[in-house]
């Protein structure tokens, strides 16, 4: 969401929300990896969009998907009405097969 402040322009923060998916995801690593999966997901809070090397939109598709790298992990997510949705939190292993799965 973007307010208006004195002529300035702010930027909100996203709220993250789990799919079922990327809980049973979640619910599968240790706790070391839970835990910087989690801080990658504080990051994209504050902005989901892609820059740099960590995020890359995944081309081709008719929707705009987003992977963000926490890692060995690959973290997929939609950003709709403001939200960001995390549909899989998968190992780069598993990540190209759930890519071409994507429509």
């Amino acid at each position: 969401m973007i307010t208006l402040q004195k002529g300035k322009r702010s930027v909100d923060k996203f709220d993250v929300i789990l799919s079922p998916h990327a809980i049973k995801d979640m619910d599968s690593f240790s706790g070391i990896v839970c835990s910087k999966i989690v801080r990658a997901l504080g990051a994209l809070r504050e902005n989901p969009f892609p820059k740099g090397r960590l995020i890359k939109k995944i081309k081709g598709k008719k929707t705009d998907f987003y992977r963000l790298r926490a890692d060995m992990h690959r973290v997929f997510y939609v950003i709709e009405s403001g939200k960001v949705v995390v549909l899989r939190i998968l190992s780069k292993k598993e990540a190209d097969r759930f890519i071409s799965g994507l429509k």
